[in-house]
């Protein structure tokens, strides 16, 4: 009896420790996830955007707060059947995505989006992201290492490898002409619903209540304003605007 209760606690304990190494394994590979992040400006007229005809309210000025709680809502599901719903960002690219986001939207300039590439052991993200009236738009062309449209062997023919999810505040893009969802197209609200339950709350400690880590000159804000009020009242055209908006981002930053 004494025996066969040793030989069970032994194996008990080997499960445990067994169980604990795995623990501490995942967590050494979460914390040492390598995210290689990549931002630049494109023309609206670029290729293929299909946004040259929306009129972006660029630049804006945007909390990485916000930025964060838009980047954990953005969520996917494959066209696999019985696929769940996923997180698009895990919390390492989410921390480093997002206050480079935030010092993006200030720099960008009317005409311009701004295009994300993110590179993790999932493979390749790439997204375009911009501001419109009240709302901000992210667009997936690929989503860790699969792009939208997959080519389909038996049809013969494209078919999506996945679709975006919408959240609280968010819903999908329409095109205007005929009203065709895009579900690699989203639209938010600026200010989404708080998300904020287990481990999201550790992304949000230490942000403060502000959350913003940008902090633009007084100065700087006060010429971009005059800026603005002379362009609005057409005392200066589109392209001197961009011109003069421009040098003083190329002054400050």
């Amino acid at each position: 009896m004494k025996i066969f209760s040793s030989r069970k606690f032994l194996k008990s304990l080997g499960s445990f420790v067994y169980c604990a190494v795995l623990s501490s394994y995942f967590a050494g590979n979460a914390n040492s996830e390598e995210i290689k992040v990549k931002i630049n400006f494109r023309s609206q007229s670029y290729q293929k955007s299909n946004i040259d005809k929306i009129k972006l309210n660029h630049p804006i000025r945007i909390s990485q707060a916000d930025i964060t709680n838009h980047l954990i809502s953005l969520s996917y599901k494959t066209s696999f059947l019985g696929s769940d719903r996923e997180r698009i960002f895990s919390f390492l690219a989410i921390k480093k995505i997002a206050p480079m986001l935030a010092k993006a939207f200030i720099k960008v300039v009317p005409g311009r989006f701004i295009r994300v590439d993110v590179e993790g052991k999932g493979g390749l993200t790439s997204f375009d992201i911009f501001a419109f009236k009240k709302y901000l738009n992210w667009r997936f062309d690929s989503i860790h290492g699969e792009t939208f449209f997959k080519k389909n062997d038996v049809r013969d023919a494209e078919i999506f490898a996945w679709n975006l999810i919408p959240d609280n505040g968010q819903k999908y893009f329409k095109t205007p002409s005929d009203k065709r969802i895009q579900k690699n197209w989203v639209v938010a609200s600026f200010k989404l619903p708080i998300i904020k339950s287990g481990q999201e709350e550790k992304i949000f400690t230490g942000l403060g209540a502000d959350s913003s880590s940008i902090k633009i000159d007084p100065k700087l804000e006060a010429k971009l304003k005059h800026l603005k009020y002379l362009h609005s009242k057409n005392l200066i055209n589109d392209d001197e605007y961009k011109v003069q908006q421009k040098k003083l981002f190329d002054k400050h930053f």
